[in-house]
């Protein structure tokens, strides 16, 4: 008996989400208003939060482009990648000597100017990575192999992807700062923060290229023992040199958090996601208002045969999330469909996180909450006398 009465409960709820539906889709114009409303303002969100995710990234994208380095050494001053001060070449022989260290290199990283075949200027990265090891040089390259680079005033050319830096080729002689450079590879690099193009080359050419400076090593890069962590080593490093040391991972929120707090970006695309929530607000506010208003006879016919306001509730807050989950799926995939073939060496930054399909649901959920708010309160106040009027 009281199953068979559970399950008439439980197909008189069925009913009545069927006829909310119903209700929701009968018209079309303003069912497809609402989605579109809440999918433009979820594509602005995700797409935008996406875009401003991989530009920020970017920022960091020296120390990312490095993996085998778990360990940065550098000036104490040092609070992010693109802050160099150098430091002293006896600085490389006392982190190896402190305990943990599995392994300790060199690594230029400085500017300078590139006169290219065609007789333009451009500014470039220099980059200088030990000899014996490499470490430091891209894993992917277009042309050539990391080896070309021990080759006489070798470097490897990256191009960045942009067609203004496509006119330098294999063989092709290039003049950085006065000195010869003669292009044997093309180097396949994440794009960084600044659009230059970046020339990879030994340290010690590197150190003739670059503009000339009583100290100059610029980063020491290096690994843990087995048995000890990139932590501790790095505080041992501090302890023992004076010198700045950070693992890899604090380099990176350091560097990122700098860009942050330091720059416009934040706020800059802030407003824009902003603007796409105060869109997406008021289109499904106005939008999902007006259609309870239009079946309000509807309403009042469901109160005259005895549903109560509670059951009203459910059927309007059934057809808010249907159209807030349909509206943001669509959104999404929207803005899937734009970063598809963004990848590292693209001009536009785009990084898709799962945190950012989280933060566009919650806000999804919170704007067609608002609206359904809006409506509960024209539905509780109808009178199930205006079916006669």
């Amino acid at each position: 008996m009281i199953i068979s009465s559970q399950v008439r409960g439980l197909g008189s709820c069925i009913k009545m989400f069927f006829v909310a539906l119903r209700m929701l889709m009968g018209d079309t114009t303003k069912y497809l208003a609402l989605v579109c409303g809440l999918a433009f303002s979820t594509t602005l969100v995700v797409q935008q939060g996406s875009i401003f995710t991989g530009l920020m990234r970017r920022t960091a994208g020296g120390v990312e482009a490095i993996p085998q380095a778990q360990i940065w050494v550098m000036h104490p001053a040092t609070r992010y990648f693109e802050e160099r001060k150098p430091i002293e070449d006896t600085a490389l022989q006392r982190v190896r000597s402190v305990e943990g260290v599995d392994w300790a290199q060199r690594l230029f990283v400085g500017m300078g100017s590139a006169r290219l075949p065609d007789g333009t200027y451009a500014a470039v990265q220099i980059i200088g990575v030990e000899r014996l090891s490499k470490v430091g040089l891209p894993t992917q390259f277009d042309f050539g192999r990391p080896s070309d680079i021990e080759q006489p005033d070798a470097v490897a050319w990256d191009h960045i992807n942009l067609p203004l830096y496509k006119k330098v080729k294999p063989g092709d002689v290039l003049e950085i700062n006065d000195r010869r450079a003669r292009v044997v590879a093309l180097a396949a690099a994440p794009r960084s923060f600044i659009s230059s193009p970046a020339v990879f080359t030994t340290y010690e050419r590197a150190l003739e290229y670059a503009p000339g400076e009583r100290k100059r090593l610029t980063f020491i890069i290096a690994s843990p023992k087995l048995g000890y962590t990139a932590e501790d080593v790095a505080r041992r490093i501090e302890r023992a040199t004076g010198l700045g040391a950070k693992t890899s991972d604090e380099f990176f929120w350091s560097t990122l958090n700098f860009f942050l707090k330091n720059t416009g970006i934040a706020i800059n695309f802030g407003v824009t996601v902003l603007l796409g929530l105060i869109v997406g607000v008021a289109i499904a506010g106005q939008t999902f208002f007006t259609f309870t208003v239009e079946n309000t006879r509807h309403f009042g016919a469901l109160k005259a045969m005895g549903l109560s306001n509670w059951k009203l509730i459910q059927m309007v807050l059934l057809q808010a999330l249907v159209v807030g989950l349909i509206g943001w799926g669509i959104g999404v995939g929207a803005a899937t469909i734009f970063g598809y073939n963004i990848n590292q060496r693209s001009v536009i930054a785009f990084q898709m996180t799962p945190h950012l399909l989280i933060f566009s649901f919650v806000i999804m959920l919170v704007t067609i909450l608002l609206a359904a708010l809006i409506s509960i309160r024209r539905v509780i106040m109808i009178e199930p006398a205006i079916v006669f009027r």
